[in-house]
């Protein structure tokens, strides 16, 4: 059978016969993140469909081969940060969706970094729950630095959070906030990146949609007349350590919806947690992909009790009654 071996982490992966027959048009990612499989093709594909469920993920984890405690993990090193050359800028393309936005530019990055984010930036997306700058991409000596802009839903490369990490030669998948990304390094002249400012006027009122949102239903939900409130906290997976209080009207979890979890391996709209007639908790996978889980079983439409935990891709949401 052929193996495949991850060149950032190192991790390698048995593959049988039948299924290596359709890495090429398919996406398989390794557990550091890293993209295995797909063609340049099956990768931009995700960014020409909203939802991306035309293009096939495969699970690499059933193949995986245990490394050894000896072999290291051949992550890059980040370059020293002086001295800066000047005269090499680097060339990088840029593929963007999120809301009703769309990039495709060319751009060269000299002694200016490109900024991305929600308003002032090279690459703007109002729509896509981005904080007003949320990351950036700078050349520091002949190398591409993304950086996170210390944003509220972090920055991901590769299906990876990154604070700071070095993009590599080929395609990559950029997610920041419910914008998919692609970036690609291309020896084609550009677009010259230069200084962009923002005004301090401009920086006041704007919280970030999503926390608007949780605040207003929290407000809503305030006189619960002495009655027990439930929540859904996140234990594992992007939104670890936060919780969403479970009111009336229910709450949706997915891609889109009142809980947006950064997590390809979710639908869209993944699985909703509600109170049904009788007061009692339910939870109700909403026909996604890979499917929702309570506790070990399937949840279809199932009772909840506080302490249940319920698992939906990478992620673990407990329900909790206070």
């Amino acid at each position: 059978m052929p193996v495949i071996r991850c060149p950032r982490c190192g991790q390698s992966y048995d593959i049988p016969p039948a299924v290596a027959v359709r890495l090429p048009s398919s996406i398989a990612t390794c557990d550091c993140g890293q993209w295995l499989s797909g063609s340049k093709a099956s990768l931009l594909a995700r960014l020409g469909n909203n939802s991306g469920d035309d293009v096939a993920t495969i699970d690499l984890e059933p193949y995986r081969i245990a490394l050894s405690a000896e072999e290291p993990l051949p992550f890059p090193a980040m370059p020293e940060a002086e001295p800066f050359d000047l005269s090499a800028p680097r060339s990088l393309r840029v593929i963007a969706r999120g809301g009703t936005r769309l990039v495709n530019t060319v751009f060269s990055i000299h002694k200016d970094p490109l900024w991305i984010g929600r308003k002032g930036c090279h690459v703007d997306i109002e729509e896509a729950e981005l904080s007003i700058r949320h990351c950036s991409i700078s050349l520091v000596g002949s190398a591409l630095v993304l950086r996170d802009a210390h944003s509220y839903t972090g920055t991901f490369l590769d299906g990876q959070a990154v604070t700071e990490a070095v993009i590599g030669e080929g395609v990559h998948l950029l997610r920041v906030g419910t914008a998919l990304i692609s970036i690609e390094t291309t020896d084609a002249p550009g677009e010259t990146v230069g200084g962009v400012t923002l005004d301090d006027d401009e920086l006041d009122g704007t919280a970030a949609p999503l926390r608007q949102r949780m605040a207003e239903k929290a407000a809503k939900a305030a006189d619960s007349g002495g009655q027990t409130r439930a929540f859904l906290v996140c234990v594992e997976g992007a939104l670890e350590g936060q919780e969403f209080e479970i009111l009336p009207g229910g709450l949706t979890v997915g891609r889109e919806g009142d809980v947006r979890v950064l997590d390809e391996f979710l639908s869209r709209r993944h699985f909703e947690v509600h109170r049904s007639s009788d007061g009692t908790i339910r939870v109700r996978d909403l026909g996604s992909r890979n499917g929702t889980l309570l506790n070990t079983l399937p949840a279809r439409d199932t009772k909840v009790r506080a302490g249940d935990e319920i698992r939906a891709g990478v992620n673990r949401f407990r329900v909790e009654e206070r």
